[in-house]
This record gives structure tokens, sequence and C-alpha cells, in this order.
């Protein structure tokens, strides 16, 4: 009988996370990483790759799509338990305990409609006084959003928007995750595809991550995961998942050699 009491305090003692089933997490639709599959559920490459991870550690994946500043309003809350993909921003990290290891790093590029005679060093300062499309909430990376207060932004919800907006000419530039894009422009804007190119050199590269919600104190599930998210990688799994969403493999080659 005592044995039992002790039990029972210990099991309500114990974290929520230890003996939570399903996970419940959020984020954008952000094809070929997250997106709405032909069964109305979500799928995608991070989609896939969380949900492997998390099944190896005993858990079942969740995942709703809501626009992003949604979304990242949700986990600040405690509302859903993590938000993926992100990229690591001092402001997240307030109430994100974000993955220590990469989940999907992303090539950041501008796109201009072609003939444009807009050019691009590489230096963000050279495009100062066009017009940027950018998407509400979203993050490019250190590199744009710390030039981005000096820029002349435009801002819509949706990559199908700014492509549109940019075929009109109503922008100059849009940047975007190079995945993404190609996605995008093989899919719902395949009538812009023509009209719209990939300028060079990219802004960067950044990495992203998942993050867990320090409201709902997912840290001890956030170390866990990095364990089990290293060990996957290793294992090779990652490569026909990239395969499935017809990512080449070739992209993510430098990122492959480091796991």
């Amino acid at each position: 009988m005592k044995n039992a009491i002790l039990l029972a305090a210990a099991l309500t003692l114990a974290p929520v996370t230890a003996l939570a089933d399903v996970i419940k997490c959020t984020s954008l639709e952000f094809a070929p990483l997250i997106f709405v599959g032909s069964d109305k559920k979500p799928t995608g490459l991070a989609v896939d790759v969380v949900q492997q991870v998390l099944k190896k550690m005993g858990h079942t994946l969740e995942v709703e799509i809501y626009p992003w500043a949604r979304s990242l309003e949700m986990v600040k809350r405690g509302e859903r338990d993590c938000i993926f993909t992100a990229y690591k921003t001092p402001e997240r990290e307030e109430f994100l305990d974000f993955s220590k290891e990469v989940l999907i790093p992303q090539v950041i590029s501008f796109y201009a409609k072609k003939g444009s005679s807009v050019k691009f060093t590489g230096d963000l300062e050279s495009i100062k006084g066009q017009s940027v499309g950018v998407t509400n909430a979203i993050s490019y990376g250190p590199k744009f959003d710390a030039a981005k207060g000096k820029l002349k932004v435009d801002t819509v919800q949706t990559l199908d928007q700014n492509f549109q907006k940019l075929a009109m000419g109503r922008v100059d530039l849009v940047p975007s995750n190079l995945y993404t894009a190609s996605f995008v422009l093989g899919g719902t804007s395949k009538s812009l595809a023509k009209d719209i190119v990939e300028v060079a050199p990219p802004i960067e590269t950044v990495s992203s991550y998942i993050g867990f919600s320090k409201k709902k104190s997912h840290a001890a599930l956030r170390d866990k995961f990095d364990v089990e998210l290293k060990k996957f990688f290793a294992s090779g799994e990652f490569e026909p998942l990239l395969k499935k969403y017809e990512i080449p493999v070739e992209s993510l080659r430098g990122f492959l050699g480091k796991k």
C-alpha cells in the first residue's frame, strides 16, 4: 500500500512531457517543409522529420497550420507544445527552448521579375530604394532582419501574394527560402514561374530549428529530441525524405556531411 501511494505521488509530480503521448505543434504553410496534403492533413519534409523523431521517443505528433504570427503566439502562451521550422532570434528565445541540433538548413535568396534591372551584390545596401515584398511575421535570417528597418518593405500574408505582386511589377524583389520558392513556383504560382527568376548570390544560408514552449516547461523534452534528431540524421533516414519531396540531395550535401 505504501509503495502504491509513493508511486501515485511520483506520477503526480512527474513532468507533463514524461506522460504526454501527443505532442501538439503548430506552424505556417511553408511547402515543401509543411503543407496541407491531398488528405487535408499537414505533411512535408519537416513534418516527417519531427514525426519520426518523436515516434522514436514514444510520442505522437499532432500538427496544426495557422498564420505564422498566430502560431508564434500560441506557443508563447503555452497553448501548443512546439513550433517548427523557426529561425532563432533573441525575441523568440525569450519564450522558446530551441533545439540545439539543426532541423533544416534554409538557403534564402531574392527573386525578381525576369528582365528586371535590379542588382543585388550580396550587400543589402545595394537594394536600398527598391520595394521588397515580405510575408507577415516571417524571419529571413539575421542578415536581412537586421537591415529590414532600412529597406522599403511591403507586407502580405503569403508567398503566393508576393509572387503575384512581383509579376505585376508592384514590388521589385521578394526574399524566400529556396525550397519553398521552387515548390510554390512549381505549384500554386506555376503560371508565374516563367516571369520570375532567382537572384544571385543568395542572401545567406540560415539554420532553422524546432522550438518548444517555455510556458510548458519543455526543456527536458527538447534535450531528448536533440539526442534522437542527431541519431536520425546519422542513420541515413533523412535522404529518402528529400527524394520524397523532390528536394535535390546535393542542395543539403554540406549539411548531411556534418551529421
